[in-house]
């Protein structure tokens, strides 16, 4: 988790005077600025607007925020290829918010969700059962590889992900029936 304070937000409506950003837009604000724009708008004239304000330093902490086609960002970010994530994606700096609007009411508080190579985002793993070895330490590793340690545990084929598929054989202890194929002769 991360602090964040009401010193470190990034308004939309401040960048009035090159783009308007309709609420309807935005699918989530922060830590992950996510804008859909309707269909006949163009995604790259709209990163182009934000961004030509953001640079402009007539928006209060607009140097902390960085705007994107889903297809520029960081390839380990996994984002480039799924139709889930929207076109334009907003990635700001450690502890900084995207709100819509100046309100009255701001607060300090925590926010999850920043990007992941922030230390502040890392987590706790501790895994527990007959397939752990007791008192094993294993180097720091991504969540995506969580899935295919599920799925390796449960003994069933996963769903195309981006983790690793020897992952959980650096986790887990050895065990022979690991991996079967469900149903096959060697069940029976």
């Amino acid at each position: 988790m991360v602090g964040t304070c009401d010193k470190k937000l990034i308004f939309l409506d401040d960048l009035a005077h090159w783009i308007k950003i309709p609420a309807e837009w935005v699918q989530y604000y922060t830590p992950v600025l996510s804008i859909r724009p309707p269909p006949g708008v163009s995604p790259s004239s709209v990163v182009g607007k934000i961004n030509e304000g953001l640079q402009s330093g007539k928006v209060q902490n607009g140097k902390h925020l960085k705007v994107y086609l889903k297809e520029e960002l960081p390839s380990r970010l996994h984002y480039s290829a799924s139709d889930r994530i929207p076109p334009i994606i907003g990635l700001v700096e450690e502890g900084f918010k995207v709100e819509e609007k100046r309100s009255k009411h701001q607060e300090c508080g925590g926010a999850h969700g920043y990007d992941n190579a922030f230390f502040s985002m890392r987590t706790i793993f501790i895994g527990h059962g007959p397939q752990f070895a007791r008192g094993r330490k294993v180097p720091s590793f991504e969540n995506v590889q969580i899935y295919n340690l599920v799925t390796s545990i449960l003994n069933i084929k996963g769903a195309p992900n981006n983790g690793s598929l020897s992952f959980p054989g650096s986790v887990l202890l050895p065990t022979p029936n690991r991996m079967k194929k469900p149903n096959s002769t060697q069940d029976q």
